[in-house]
């Protein structure tokens, strides 16, 4: 730990931002991964807490105190939702590049040295990101989650709208200047990261590392497994999407490519709803997905069934392990 120590003089070169909500069984690791990089510049960790009701803001106050003028902490007396709590986290941030990592994951050894140094030389690039291995939060093993097979090496905001993201928020570097010419949105009530990644490089590209530098935990009480259990809350983020699509035709994105990104929210939203067996749900969804963008046979085979999605869902499934994937668990 003496490299932190080091590097306390002189205005931040890199701001490393971190959410935490009740995470005091997971914040300690999260703040030991970051302090741990190997970096020869100077660099502030800033950790925003949403009102934890648990020994989260102990646990980051200590580590406050070890680090003084590195680890800093904006503490929120009461619960003011994810946008609110990373505005004031990136409104905080005085580095040239800003890295995002949730306070449950974890940065392996080399991650920060090797995104400063692709954006350090890289100048074309907005953003870079990387692979990330998912792991049980508990017992630490590797475990399958559902990300998109195709990830380019190269990407822009618009394929991040019409495809949706296909890598961890956790593993993403942008360049202060670009994050900063757009504020947070504070009416996105849960999902902001969509969101916020499109704003910190639009305009520019993205770089996508084939480089595991990240763990990714996979809590079953988390935000994810809440969706699945809870339509009302999909619901929500739903909602959530639109606005960001919405935002992404303000910035002057072609109303096309946002259509299909509807288009594939709808989709995929559909096909949570048949699977975990909220029919009405699906019914609704498939045909918002049809009216915006035609995407395909997936989609073009749903809705022509979406009238039977008892019988459906069994097929789909079926279909699902055939191709070697398996269904969302309700």
């Amino acid at each position: 730990m003496t490299l932190v120590s080091a590097h306390t003089s002189g205005k931040p070169f890199l701001s490393v931002v971190i959410l935490c909500y009740n995470l005091e069984n997971f914040i300690g690791d999260c703040l030991e991964s970051v302090l741990s990089q190997d970096l020869d510049v100077p660099f502030e960790v800033i950790v925003g807490d949403d009102g934890s009701r648990d020994g989260s803001v102990a646990i980051i106050e200590k580590f406050c105190a070890r680090y003084p003028g590195v680890v800093k902490l904006i503490s929120h007396a009461q619960n003011v939702g994810y946008s609110r709590n990373l505005s004031d986290v990136i409104a905080a941030t005085l580095g040239e590049y800003i890295a995002t990592i949730d306070g449950d994951d974890v940065m392996l050894p080399g991650k920060l040295k090797r995104q400063l140094e692709f954006l350090e030389t890289q100048r074309e690039f907005g953003m870079v990101v990387h692979k990330m291995r998912p792991v049980n939060a508990v017992t630490g093993e590797t475990v399958d989650f559902p990300l998109p097979r195709e990830k380019p090496a190269v990407f822009d905001a618009q394929y991040l709208i019409e495809q949706g993201p296909f890598f961890f928020n956790s593993s993403a570097m942008f360049r202060g200047a670009l994050r900063r010419r757009y504020p947070v949105d504070l009416e996105l009530k849960v999902v902001a990261d969509v969101a916020n990644l499109m704003q910190s490089f639009y305009g520019t590209q993205a770089r996508y590392l084939d480089e595991e530098m990240g763990l990714y935990r996979v809590n079953p009480k988390g935000f994810t497994s809440s969706i699945i259990k809870n339509p009302a809350r999909h619901e929500t983020n739903i909602s959530d999407m639109m606005r960001t699509c919405m935002m992404a035709e303000t910035l002057g994105m072609d109303k096309a490519v946002v259509d299909r990104g509807r288009a594939r929210l709808f989709l995929t939203s559909a096909i949570m709803y048949l699977e975990t067996g909220h029919y009405d749900d699906f019914e609704r969804c498939i045909a918002s997905s049809m009216r915006f963008a035609k995407l395909g046979t997936k989609q073009a085979g749903l809705h022509a069934l979406r009238r039977w999605p008892r019988a459906l869902h069994p097929l789909y499934t079926l279909a699902k392990q055939m191709a070697g994937r398996q269904p969302v668990r309700a």
